[in-house]
Order: structure tokens, then C-alpha cells, then sequence
């Protein structure tokens, strides 16, 4: 039976795997994880019609919006919210204080760090990674965030590195590097990336 602590809520029509463990308590809970005060915390907020398969761990102050679904054995930290209609694939890391929008396609392996944007309608594939600590641990303002906007496309085993912004529409070919922002409706490709054509205008969104 799934693990449901603290003030979680659970949406209507929801399927829940016995796995499951919702409203786990995050770094500012942490007291009432260490003094076994679990069933305390804030807890987790899950939409309707929702679909949580095993060996899911979700922390508290979590959000997460109507029809989401998910793979198995992933992680979604806390203060994260994610949009209507997301898919969370099979061993996904979704890391604290992320905001991930509508209709979104995380597939299997995805990182996503601290603080990352990512708008409605874009797709990670397999693997994906992206970063947010410019110099490794050697500094406490490590925080740099990427931002994904509306439709981007990041192909598999990609890897996006600190305060980079893909632009809307934009595609990122397969095992590319990024080191700087993509503009919108480009197509990169490489390490580093580099510009190799435009998305074609019945293969953007407003083009269907």
C-alpha cells in the first residue's frame, strides 16, 4: 500500500502504486524526518486522474497537476509543481524548486536540477541532462538554472549546461552540448552546439 504522509491530498480517479511514497519530507522538513515526525509535514498535492507507478518517491510541498503520469523509480523533490498532462518517465530526477509546465514529455533517465524552467510542450528525451553549477562545487552561488521555453525539443543524451535558455520551438539534436542560449525555431547540433538549420514551419506547434 502506498505511503501517504502528512497533509497530503489526493486527487479523484487517481491510480497509486503500493510503492508509492507521497509527501516525503524535503531539506526544510528535515527535523521532522530526524525526530520521526514524518506523518507532520506540509505533504503533497496530486491532481485528478492521475497515474503514479512503483518505486516513486514524491517530497512534500510537491504539485503536481491533473492526468500527470509517470514510469517507475522516480524522484520528484519538493517545492516542484508540474503542469497538466506531464509525463514523468521511468528513472527521472526532478530535483527542489523546479516549475515544469503542460504537456511536457520527460522520458526515461532525465535529469532536471534545482530551480529549472521548463515551459508547455517540450520534450526530453532519453537520458537528457541538465546542469545548473557553473564551477563544480567550488563556489556557493551555484545556482544557474536552465530555462526550457514553450515546444523545445532536447534530443537524447543531451546535455545543457548552466543558465542556458533554449528558445521556443527550438530543437537540439541528439548528444549535443550546449554551452550558450539556443535561439528560438533553430536546430543545434554538436559539441559545442552549433546552428544547422530552422524548424520548419509545419513542424512548430502553431503550424498544426
Amino acid at each position: 500500500m502506498a505511503k501517504i504522509l502528512g497533509k497530503s491530498r489526493i486527487g479523484k480517479g487517481c491510480y497509486i502504486a503500493g510503492s508509492v511514497i507521497i509527501g516525503h519530507p524535503g531539506k526544510d522538513e528535515k527535523g521532522l524526518l530526524l525526530s520521526g515526525r514524518e506523518d507532520e509535514v506540509e505533504g503533497a498535492i496530486i491532481g485528478n486522474n492521475c497515474i503514479l507507478r512503483d518505486y516513486g518517491i514524491i517530497y512534500s510541498r510537491v504539485r503536481l497537476g491533473d492526468g500527470v503520469r509517470t514510469g517507475h523509480h522516480y524522484l520528484i523533490r519538493e517545492n516542484t509543481i508540474i503542469g497538466e498532462e506531464t509525463l514523468v518517465g521511468t528513472g527521472v530526477t526532478i530535483d527542489d524548486r523546479c516549475r515544469i509546465g503542460d504537456r511536457v514529455n520527460i522520458q526515461t533517465g532525465v535529469y532536471i536540477p534545482t530551480g529549472t524552467i521548463i515551459e508547455d510542450d517540450v520534450f526530453l528525451g532519453p537520458r537528457a541532462v541538465l546542469t545548473n553549477d557553473r564551477h563544480m562545487g567550488r563556489t556557493t552561488h551555484w545556482h544557474e538554472p536552465v530555462t526550457l521555453k514553450r515546444g523545445a525539443r532536447i534530443g537524447a543524451n543531451s546535455v545543457i549546461l548552466p543558465g542556458i535558455t533554449i528558445g521556443e520551438e527550438a530543437v537540439v539534436g541528439a548528444g549535443t552540448v550546449v554551452t550558450k542560449d539556443v535561439p528560438a525555431y533553430v536546430i543545434v547540433v554538436g559539441n559545442p552546439a552549433r546552428v544547422i538549420g530552422e524548424v520548419p514551419k509545419e513542424h512548430r506547434l502553431e503550424g498544426r
